[in-house]
Formats: C-alpha cells, sequence, structure tokens
C-alpha cells in the first residue's frame, strides 16, 4: 500500500507499545490515527502526544472482546473518515502454565482476546476498507509464538498460530480486492507487555523500530513480517520437520481426487504460480 499520508488508519492495543510504535510510524507518514486501547489514561496521553505534534487523532475505550462495542466503534470511525488501515493488535501476554494444564478461565481470555479478538476486529472494521473501494491493508500482531511452538507459554502459541492461519487466509480472500495482509511475528519487544522485574522479558526491541518496519512491510505487500532474525534456525528446524515427515509418513501410491487438488492449490496462499 502505498500513499499513506491522509489516509486513516485503526489500531487496537494503540495506547501503548506495538500498536502504539505503529501510530507513530503511521503519524510520520501523515497519516490520521483511531486508537482504541482497554487503559483510558494511557489513550488521553496518546491522544495529547498526537495531537501536540498536529496529527488527526480520535481515540475510544474498547475491549475487542466486546462484540456490540465494536459495533458501535466502526460507526464512530466511519463517521471519522474513510478508513484504509486496520491494525489487529490488542493481546496478552501468556498464563505461564503448560497447555493441557492451563486453567479453563484464563484458557478462554487468552483465545478470546489473542484470536477471538483479530476476528472481532476486522469483522467489523473490513466493511469501511471495501466500502470505498480504494484498497487498504491489514496489520495481524501475532507473534515468534505464532511460529515456533514453546513450553510453559502454550496457551499464548496457540492462539498466535491461529492469528497467522487468519492472516493467510484473509491474504487469499481480499487480494482481488486490492486489500492486502500483514502478519507481524516479533521477537520480544520492549514493551508493557514484557515488562516483568523478574523476567530477561523486560528487555528487547525498540517498539519504534517495530512499528517503522510494519510500515515497511505494508508499501511492499510482505505477508509476513519478521523483526528478530535470530529466531530463523527455530523456524527452519519446524518447516524442515513438517517436510521430512511427508516423506516418512505420506504413502506414495494415495492420490486426492483431481478436483480436491485443484481446489486447494487455487484457493491456498501463496497462490500457485
Amino acid at each position: 500500500m502505498q500513499n499513506l499520508s491522509g489516509k486513516t488508519a485503526f489500531i487496537t492495543g494503540g495506547a501503548s507499545g506495538i500498536g502504539l510504535a505503529m501510530a507513530d510510524a503511521f503519524a510520520e507518514r501523515g497519516m490520521r490515527l483511531v486508537l482504541a486501547d482497554v487503559n483510558a489514561a494511557a489513550l488521553d496521553k496518546a491522544a495529547a502526544r498526537f495531537r501536540g505534534r498536529g496529527t488527526d487523532v480520535l481515540t475510544m475505550t474498547l475491549d475487542v472482546t466486546d462484540r456490540p462495542a465494536l459495533a458501535e466503534a466502526a460507526r464512530k470511525v466511519e463517521a471519522f473518515g474513510k478508513l484504509h488501515v486496520v491494525c489487529a493488535n490488542a493481546g496478552i501476554p501468556p498464563s505461564g502454565a503448560k497447555v493441557a494444564e492451563t486453567e479453563p478461565e484464563k484458557w478462554d481470555r487468552i483465545i478470546g482476546i489473542n484470536l477471538t479478538g483479530v476476528y472481532n476486529t476486522v469483522h467489523y472494521m473490513l466493511p469501511l476498507l471495501r466500502a470505498h473501494g480504494e484498497g487498504g491493508h491489514v496489520v495481524i500482531t501475532s507473534s515468534m509464538a505464532g511460529a515456533v511452538a514453546a513450553s510453559p507459554i502454550g496457551d499464548y502459541v496457540v492462539a498466535k498460530y491461529g492469528a497467522v492461519g487468519f492472516g493467510e487466509v484473509m491474504a487469499w480472500e481480499l487480494k482481488p480486492e486490492n486489500i492486502g495482509v500483514s502478519i507481524l511475528l516479533p521477537g520480544t519487544v520492549a514493551t508493557n507487555l514484557n515488562a516483568r522485574e523478574d523476567s530477561a522479558l523486560s528487555a528487547g526491541m525498540d517498539a519504534g523500530a517495530v512499528g517503522r518496519r510494519v510500515v515497511e512491510a505494508m508499501e511492499k505487500d510482505e505477508l509476513y513480517i519478521f523483526t528478530h532474525a535470530d529466531y530463523r534456525p527455530l523456524v527452519q528446524a519446524r518447516c524442515d520437520a513438517v517436510m521430512a515427515a511427508f516423506g516418512t509418513s505420506a504413502q506414495p501410491d494415495f492420490r486426492e481426487p483431481d478436483q480436491v487438488v485443484a481446489m486447494m492449490c487455487q484457493n491456498a496462499y501463496p497462490p500457485k504460480r
């Protein structure tokens, strides 16, 4: 997506961390901002900051699990102006338990915010991108935990893997409408999400660098946005294990019906060249 100046971006979890960093990067390109967050005080602070820089900004307190609130948010965004960018960024950290031992209420909360919240955000905002016919872009915030499984953050891994799949499907579905999709898979970033005094995760990449990387990826229409090259061997090992399993487990004499193969090849992302 090119020429961001004057266009509007909607960002959940937009008052701090990666969401705020994306807002900063968008503002530098002359975009108008709609920031949604559960933290009203942080929203007020962010709004004052951007207005002081001359950026047109609208803020709203919003829980991404609240569908009626998202429907109302969409009406407010529509009144604010044409929407071109949607960033489904809101998220919470893992519970820290082994996946099958995660307490049900904690499981429901992390899936509700980190995965279903992505669906909710896109579901209610996507019609606004489609309405003007000018195209746009959707950014899904996943994590390196969406590419490499780890313990004891299993609930987080499941949600973030799901967010990646959601983004990959949308990339294929929205391509004919000139709406791009990027999936952000950051490693450790210095944000409030990771700021725990008893953890090495209190350090990490500067969030501003992540925000600028998102803008670059949008402009180049990149599907995957990786920020930490040192995770590459882990992702490669997972991909190698998957491909190796085809050689050892698949039955060589098995053939899918031709129409099924054709459908999968046509509808999978990235499209077959």
